[in-house]
C-alpha cells in the first residue's frame, strides 16, 4: 500500500546510528596565522573550468594556474544545490536542511504546479540565526581584518531606515567591510557599502527576458523587474566588484607597511556573483567562447579570479595566504545546451544546478598556499565545503563549540597531502528546494527521496512502495544509484537493492535525529 506521510514524523523513527567517518577534530596551536582568502564563484559548472575538464569549450587559464599552484579537490561537494541554502552552509558548516526542524521553520503546505500536496520550507538564512558562529565571526576571535565583497545572499533588508542604513548586511555577521549586493537579478538593482546604499535605488528596471530562441532563461541576457540606482549597468558589474575586492587588500597592506597592527592577518570572502544570471558579459569577452553567451560570462569570471589574484602577488602578500576556490552549487546548463556546444558545464555528472544528482552540487574546488599545500596535486577524497569552518578552526588553533559546525570535518589532513586510515567524511546529505526533498550518500551510494510525497510506512521502504504518481517524472520515486560502478547517476536500482535502500534511510533518519554529523 502506497501511504504519503508526512516527511520528518517518518524520519524521526530509527535508531540512531554513525553517518561519517572519523569525528575528531583535534586542534593545534597554529605556527602562523595566515591570510584567508575564499574565492565562491556562482553557478560555474564542475566542467567549465579546463583544469577539472579537459574537453570544455572554455578558456579559464586563471582557475587553471590556481589549481597548478594547488591542489584540486575531484569529489567535493557545496551544502546545497541552490544560492542560498548553499552559502549558508559555506559560512556556518551546517548543512541547510537542519533549520527545518531545530529552529522552529514550520512547513507550509502548498499545491506544487501538478497539482501535488508539496512541504514547503523558508531557504535558511544567516539572518534568522544572527548569534550563530560563522566563519567572519570564527576569524575576528584571532583578530583578523575580515571583508565580504560581492554577493551576500543571506537576508538583508532592501530598504533603508530613517536614517539611510539597511538591517542585516555583513557586518552584522562578523565582517568589519562589506561591499556588493544580495543578489545580482533582483531588486534592488544599487550597489551597498557597509550598512547604506552607495546610490540609492531610485529608478525602476523592467524585466528583461532572455533573447534566445529555444532556451531563453539561460542563452541571454535576462533579469527581473526591481527598483534600481539611476545609471545602473549590469556589464560593469564585475569590474566594479573585483576593483574593490582589489581596494581592501591594497588597504589592509598599506595599513600593515605602515606599522598600523602589522601582524594582523585577513580574511577576505570574495563571492563573484556569475556566472549566475544576468548573464552580463563585459564587452571584451563577447563572442570570445565556443559556449555561447554562459562561456563569455565564465571567461569574464575567470579573469576576475586572476585579478584579485594578481593583486595579492602585486601586494607581495600571496606566500601567506590560503586561497579557495569553488562555486556555490552547479551550472544551469540544459541537455539542449550541451547538444548545441557541444560543451559540458557539469562535465560527466548527471543534471545541472538545484539537482540532487552530482551535478547540482559536485564542485570544482581548489585549495592554494604556498609552500604547504602541494602544487599539482589531487585528492579525490569526499569533502563538502562546509569542512571549512572546522579547517579554520583547526588551523588557527581554535575548538569548535557544540553548537557550531555541526557538519564540519577538518580536512586540513588532506591539504598536507596525508592520506587517512579512515575516511575524513563517508557521507553526507543534500538537499533540493525546488522538490523539497533529501539524498544521502554513504560510502558508494546515494539514495533520493521522492519529492513531495514520501512513500514511507512504520520507517520502512520496500520495492512496491515506490512513488510512480505522474509516471515519468524522476523525482516521483526513490532513486538508489551506485556511485563507484555508476557515476553519472543513470541506473536507478532502488528495486534490485531494497536492503541497501532500507539502511542509508535509516541513516537518514538517524541523522536528522541526531541534529549533526560531527
Amino acid at each position: 500500500m502506497k501511504l504519503p506521510l508526512t516527511f520528518f514524523k517518518a524520519l524521526l523513527l530509527a535508531p540512531l546510528t554513525a553517518l561519517h567517518g572519523s569525528d575528531v577534530n583535534q586542534t593545534k596551536a597554529p605556527a602562523s596565522r595566515p591570510n584567508v582568502l575564499i574565492i565562491l564563484v556562482d553557478d560555474m559548472g564542475w566542467g567549465d573550468p579546463q583544469c577539472f575538464n579537459a574537453q570544455s569549450k572554455i578558456a579559464t587559464p586563471h582557475i587553471d594556474k590556481l589549481a597548478a599552484e594547488g591542489m584540486k579537490f575531484t569529489n567535493a561537494h557545496a551544502g546545497g544545490s541552490i544560492c542560498v541554502p548553499s552559502r549558508y552552509s559555506l559560512l556556518t558548516g551546517r548543512m541547510p536542511y537542519r533549520n527545518w526542524h531545530t529552529t522552529g521553520v514550520k512547513g507550509v503546505r502548498k499545491q506544487s504546479k501538478k497539482g501535488r500536496e508539496m512541504m514547503h520550507f523558508p531557504q535558511p538564512q544567516l539572518q534568522a540565526e544572527p548569534t550563530r558562529l560563522n566563519l567572519a565571526t570564527l576569524m575576528k576571535r584571532q583578530d583578523f581584518a575580515t571583508a565580504c565583497v560581492g554577493k551576500w545572499h543571506q537576508g538583508m533588508s532592501s530598504k533603508a531606515e530613517a536614517d539611510g542604513t539597511l538591517k542585516m548586511t555583513p557586518l552584522d555577521f562578523g565582517f568589519d567591510y562589506y561591499f556588493g549586493f544580495d543578489a545580482p537579478e533582483q531588486g534592488p538593482y544599487a550597489f551597498i557599502e557597509n550598512r547604506r546604499f552607495v546610490v540609492a535605488p531610485t529608478e525602476t528596471i523592467e524585466d528583461h527576458p532572455g533573447e534566445g530562441v529555444t532556451n531563453p532563461e539561460t542563452q541571454g541576457a535576462h533579469w527581473r523587474k526591481g527598483l534600481a540606482a539611476p545609471g545602473w549597468n549590469f556589464e560593469g558589474c564585475l569590474s566594479t566588484i573585483a576593483g574593490k575586492a582589489d581596494a581592501w587588500l591594497e588597504k589592509h597592506s598599506q595599513n600593515q607597511s605602515q606599522g598600523v597592527r602589522s601582524s594582523q592577518p585577513f580574511f577576505l570572502y570574495y563571492a563573484i556573483p556569475a556566472p549566475h544570471a544576468p548573464w552580463a558579459t563585459a564587452e571584451e569577452f563577447k563572442g570570445r567562447s565556443s559556449a555561447g553567451q554562459y562561456g563569455d560570462y565564465v571567461m569574464n569570471v575567470d579573469a576576475k579570479v586572476g585579478q584579485v589574484l594578481a593583486t595579492l602577488d602585486k601586494l607581495k602578500l600571496r606566500d601567506n595566504t590560503l586561497i579557495v576556490f569553488s562555486s556555490d552549487n552547479g551550472p544551469v546548463w540544459y541537455p539542449h545546451d550541451i547538444e548545441k556546444f557541444d560543451h559540458r558545464a557539469a562535465g560527466p555528472w548527471n543534471g545541472m544546478k538545484g539537482a540532487l544528482t552530482d551535478a547540482g552540487h559536485r564542485m570544482s574546488f581548489i585549495a592554494s598556499w604556498t609552500g604547504k599545500i602541494e602544487a599539482g596535486s589531487s585528492c579525490g577524497e569526499l569533502i563538502c565545503f562546509t569542512d571549512l569552518m572546522a579547517t579554520m578552526a583547526s588551523l588557527l588553533g581554535e575548538t569548535l563549540p557544540n553548537d557550531a559546525g555541526e557538519d564540519s570535518f577538518d580536512i586540513s589532513p588532506l591539504l598536507r597531502g596525508e592520506k587517512p586510515d579512515l575516511p575524513i567524511r563517508n557521507g553526507m546529505v543534500h538537499v533540493n528546494y525546488g522538490s523539497y526533498t533529501l539524498a544521502i550518500r554513504e560510502g558508494d551510494w546515494k539514495l533520493i527521496l521522492p519529492s513531495g510525497v514520501y512513500a514511507v510506512q512504520d520507517g520502512t521502504i520496500t520495492p512496491d512502495q515506490v512513488v510512480e504518481t505522474h509516471g515519468k517524472e524522476p523525482n516521483d520515486k526513490f532513486q538508489l544509484y551506485n556511485l563507484r560502478n555508476d557515476p553519472g547517476e543513470a541506473a536507478n536500482v532502488f528495486a534490485l537493492e531494497p536492503d541497501k535502500a532500507k539502511e542509508l534511510f535509516a541513516a537518514l533518519k538517524t541523522d536528522i535525529a541526531r541534529g549533526r554529523s560531527r
